[in-house]
């Protein structure tokens, strides 16, 4: 049921905001934003809820026609209110060209044949061809287009009120998500916020740092919209005129400069080596230089740099750089870092590949096999863990509070400042955990008191603390904590390129990196594994070599349902045939209770009844038992999207996690037998002669998709050995 909004409810966040600059923007106010305020004040509630609605538009011309609402009983007189106090407008000579641009083209037709009625359009005529029409014919004919401008206002929201905006929220965006729209989406219940926030605060605390990220925000969104090297020359040299004040300024203002120079470096290699030198503090475009000095044969500058960097690394990435070219380029060594690392921590492992969509997911199974317990963790064990442990530090008790319900990343970690600013909470809290238990106890705590709260590090789920509780428990405490205030003094860095793999083995954890043939070491991953070694854990690079693994079992699957994957259907039936070397090994089948009625047609279709499923068992009560059988397998069916889709999705609503390597009969029916007519289960059972008994009952399509499958294999084997 679509979710009705209140009337009036543009008109209450504009207020909000409005009441929100007052309180706690005054010191981030010029003249004209407190003119713009008081003029809003003189307003009567009719007018002030016309304007909130045309700020909620995101055309810069809005066809007065189109501005009827139910909260505003007098459209008209709120329009004339608002001109009369200078806060909308409408188009003037001044608009002509983009107006022009901005109507549709029957506007545009009729516009044109009523200037003159023997003007000759074809229908064909594009809308970008009659803009040129227009343009070029009401260049010096602007006075015929006055009835046109009085059909119009200007949505000047970008004059005072978008910075308003941008004040509350942080960013700009392109299209409708704005303010106002930010709310909308929350009390939709689709954008999430941290509801126990109470207070809107300030996020900037000058004048000029605001000015400065709000430039930058203008300039972050032209850059989307360029489409030509002029512009982008343009903007070039705005981006570099316009200081940046405070460290978010300073970022945005180095990735804009990185963005210009990329598009730039080919078009104006001069143009492009200012752009560098007008980054701050920017290790990105340092290397750039680097490279780029040396291309040109300034070795004498580029070792000096290097050398310099050594001595004095900005970030352990440069480091890792500077050491690696130097090594490289000026002591002629053959290896990289990156290469060292590799050979010194590779071990190869032989994969089956079937596995090729999900290398990490092969090598996970490859060590289950073993024994082993393997948690596919990549960044998000690190996150998850560094948000439980510090939440109360980041979010409750912070000297940078979220300025308000829709800030989720916190603020310190944006600037990379957490450690420096409550070194001493975080210094306490490290005294406590004597014992790797002590900080399992503060995680699972936090876990609890927060739990589902929106945050910007990490996502909640029902299996969070499984693969944590492994990692604290089976981890030296001193390791734990090395790391973790290692990413409290640098989040940015070491929020990612984590392994992709945690194992457990003899009581101990290590992490594994997985590479796949071609696959290559990036170098924040040799930033994060090397913190991770330096901090007392163990990791490994595990390089993958494909094989065809004869003993791979293949477990055939049906299901039947109570209609399509979409629609909150259910399963009503399952059946699986497992096969190995060739031969079935086992076969399950179970009816299940889908809680729901089944449609009549479904019932004349598959022969299940409501009366047949009444007693069978929910699948959250097969769930374990199916999970079991499927394990370390290869998940096959006709159509297989559809079966593993529904399987997946009832495992979710069960709780469990569902992931395995699939393989699909009709797209290996259509590349071993090309040329038929019909790829359906019952067309190519004819055609086969399978022996599919009974049509649409799980078990009986398990066991003809399975005789198919061998068919499949037969035809496989015959053209590799006839190759």
């Amino acid at each position: 049921m679509k979710k009705e909004l209140p009337a009036k409810y543009y008109l209450a966040h504009f207020k909000e905001l409005i009441d929100f600059i007052n309180e706690q923007c005054g010191q981030l106010l010029e003249q004209t934003h407190t003119d713009f305020i008081n003029k809003v004040n003189t307003l009567g509630e009719q007018a002030q809820c016309m304007l909130a609605r045309i700020y909620s538009r995101k055309p810069r011309f809005v066809a007065i026609s189109t501005l009827n609402y139910a909260e505003i009983d007098n459209a008209p007189l709120a329009i004339k209110q608002l001109i009369q106090t200078g806060l909308i407008a409408h188009p003037t000579d001044n608009d002509y060209d983009a107006l022009l641009h901005h109507l549709t083209k029957p506007a545009l037709i009729e516009l044109l044949a009523s200037f003159d009625p023997e003007l000759v359009i074809k229908k064909s005529t594009s809308k970008a061809a009659l803009v040129i029409q227009a343009v070029n014919i009401f260049r010096e004919n602007r006075e015929y287009l006055a009835p046109i401008y009085s059909q119009f206002i200007i949505n000047n929201r970008s004059d005072v009120y978008e910075y308003f905006e941008f004040l509350y929220i942080g960013r700009l965006s392109e299209g409708d998500i704005n303010h106002q729209n930010s709310f909308v989406l929350r009390d939709l219940g689709v954008r999430a916020t941290r509801q126990s926030h109470t207070q809107s605060l300030a996020r900037f605390d000058t004048l000029d740092e605001a000015k400065s990220n709000y430039a930058l925000n203008r300039f972050r969104l032209a850059f989307k919209n360029i489409t030509a090297d002029e512009q982008y020359q343009g903007l070039a040299h705005e981006v570099m005129a316009q200081h940046a004040q405070g460290t978010l300024a300073i970022s945005l203002k180095n990735k804009l400069l990185l963005r210009l120079y990329q598009q730039l470096k080919k078009v104006d290699p001069a143009l492009s080596f200012s752009i560098l030198n007008a980054c701050e503090n920017s290790p990105e475009a340092i290397e750039i230089q680097i490279r780029e000095q040396y291309r040109q044969g300034n070795k004498d500058w580029v070792k000096a740099e290097l050398e310099s960097i050594i001595e004095d690394p900005q970030t352990d990435d440069l480091l890792y750089f500077a050491d690696d070219f130097l090594m490289r380029k000026f002591n002629k060594q053959t290896r990289s870092r990156l290469s060292a690392m590799l050979a010194d921590t590779q071990c190869v492992i032989e994969i089956d590949e079937i596995y090729r969509g999900d290398v990490e997911q092969g090598v996970a199974q490859y060590y289950e096999n073993q024994g082993l317990r393997a948690f596919n963790t990549e960044n998000t064990l690190w996150q998850s863990l560094f948000g439980l442990v510090f939440w109360h530090e980041l979010y409750v008790e912070t000297p940078h509070p979220p300025c308000n319900e829709f800030d989720l990343f916190p603020h310190v970690l944006r600037t990379n400042t957490f450690y420096h600013t409550q070194q001493q909470q975080i210094d306490a809290l490290f005294e406590q955990w004597q014992t790797p238990e002590d900080l399992l106890k503060h995680v699972c705590k936090n876990a609890a008191r927060y739990f589902d709260q929106p945050n910007g590090l990490f996502r909640w789920h029902s299996e969070l603390l499984k693969p944590l509780e492994v990692l604290i428990l089976h981890s030296p405490i001193t390791a734990l904590k090395s790391h973790l205030k290692n990413m409290s003094l640098r989040f940015l860095e070491l929020k990612d390129g984590y392994p992709d793999l945690m194992i457990l083995k003899d009581g101990t954890v290590y992490f594994e990196e997985v590479k796949a043939p071609g696959d290559k070491l990036r170098r924040n991953q040799l930033t994060t594994i090397d913190n991770l070694k330096n901090s007392g854990f163990d990791v490994h690079i595990a390089a993958v070599n494909w094989v065809n693994d004869p003993n791979r079992i293949y477990s055939v699957v049906d299901i039947e349902t109570t209609g399509s994957l979409k629609g909150g259907n259910r399963i009503t039936e399952i059946g699986m045939v497992k096969i190995q070397h060739g031969r079935v090994i086992e076969t399950w089948s179970s009816l299940i209770n889908p809680q729901m009625r089944i449609p009549k047609f479904i019932v004349s279709l598959t022969g299940i009844t409501d009366t047949m499923v009444a007693t069978a068992p929910r699948f959250s009560e097969i769930a374990d038992t199916l999970l079991h059988k499927l394990k370390g397998s290869i998940f096959v069916a006709h159509n297989v999207n559809f079966d593993y889709g529904f399987i997946r999705k009832e495992c979710e609503m069960a709780g469990h996690y569902f992931k395995m390597p699939k393989l699909c009969t009709v797209v290996e029916s259509r590349k071993a037998f090309a040329g038929l007519k019909s790829y359906s289960l019952g067309n190519l059972s004819k055609h086969f002669e399978l022996a599919l008994t009974n049509h649409h009952r799980a078990l009986a399509d398990a066991t003809a998709t399975a005789e198919l499958l061998l068919l499949i294999k037969e035809q496989q084997n015959e053209a590799t050995h006839s190759r």
